[in-house]
């Protein structure tokens, strides 16, 4: 089962398993305690500007468990996912951007990008990894 994200830059998907909760943006922010959200696809181009279905948060269970918060900035659904549907990137790119960890076929032929939970990091991480 995964969770995909039809973002207008990209679509893609994360392991239902990996998914804590998902809120509205709007919900994150008010939130005074909760780090800011992340863009995951900030590398490909802007954040699309927010309508009816963009920019919901989707908290991920990441690393340690950590909680990571991430902007889903399109519509949302879930499904199921055949494990031959998942194909692996060669290393060069899974070593130069660890957060996406494979290409996602759907049923109706369209790709997504394969997070990893696990591979995305917050700041405060990165400078904790760096200086541990």
């Amino acid at each position: 089962m995964m969770v995909h994200v039809h973002d207008p830059r990209s679509r893609w998907a994360v392991p239902a398993t990996r998914v804590a909760r998902i809120v509205s943006a709007r919900d994150w922010a008010d939130d005074w305690i909760a780090d800011p959200a992340l863009d995951v696809l900030a590398r490909i181009g802007p954040r699309p500007p927010e309508g009816d279905e963009a920019h919901r948060v989707i908290v991920l269970r990441g690393a340690r468990d950590a909680e990571v918060a991430v902007i889903a900035a399109g519509a949302i659904h879930i499904g199921d996912v055949d494990a031959t549907n998942v194909l692996p990137l060669p290393a060069v790119f899974t070593t130069s951007v660890p957060e996406i960890s494979a290409i996602v076929v759907a049923k109706d032929e369209s790709l997504s990008l394969l997070l990893d939970p696990l591979a995305i990091t917050t700041p405060d991480a990165a400078f904790v990894r760096n200086h541990a």
